[in-house]
């Protein structure tokens, strides 16, 4: 009877408890970085702030990626990365190197913002498909070396448009 009793009134309070919503929640932003997620990708856009090495041509400053950025960055991504990945480099195995442009979707992506001397707007985009980074792709770029079509990279010019610089 006591054992029911406790039963009945760890349900209720289960019941009574508040529900989370069905909806996937938005990842927090760390220090350097947004959590950033849209229709076919996913990533990390680091702020102007963020201290790195890397660098584009012609480079004359650093903006802060906004949703609206990053969602004209994919949009130019999915048009242009089969054209770029034409010849296939590093994938003739598909097993286990898969085709880059067949598996966009997979890639967790990390966006930094450049401004070149003409003052177009340029993101260097890094794609990562592997649950070794996974931790620290929201606070850190790793630089990786090979992995076949596992990692790579590309620039996209967002004001004339283009993707350049797959790597």
């Amino acid at each position: 009877m006591i054992y029911t009793l406790k039963m009945m009134a760890l349900a209720a309070l289960l019941l009574l408890q508040p529900q989370s919503p069905q909806k996937k929640q938005q990842q927090p932003s760390t220090k350097y970085s947004t959590y950033v997620e849209g229709i076919g990708y996913r990533g990390y856009a680091f702020c102007e702030e963020f201290d790195t090495e890397i660098t584009v041509e012609n480079q004359a400053g650093r903006f802060t990626p906004s949703t609206a950025d990053v969602a004209e960055c994919e949009r130019l991504v999915h048009k242009k990365v089969a054209i770029l990945n034409d010849g296939h480099e590093s994938q003739e195995n598909g097993l286990i190197c898969p085709l880059i442009d067949e598996h966009l979707d997979s890639y967790v992506r990390q966006y930094i913002g450049f401004v070149n001397e003409e003052g177009d707007k340029i993101m260097w985009v890094n794609f990562v498909w592997s649950d070794k980074y996974k931790k620290l792709l929201s606070y850190e770029i790793p630089n990786i070396e090979g992995g076949c079509s596992h990692f790579f990279r590309l620039k996209v010019n967002l004001d004339k448009r283009v993707a350049y610089g797959f790597e």
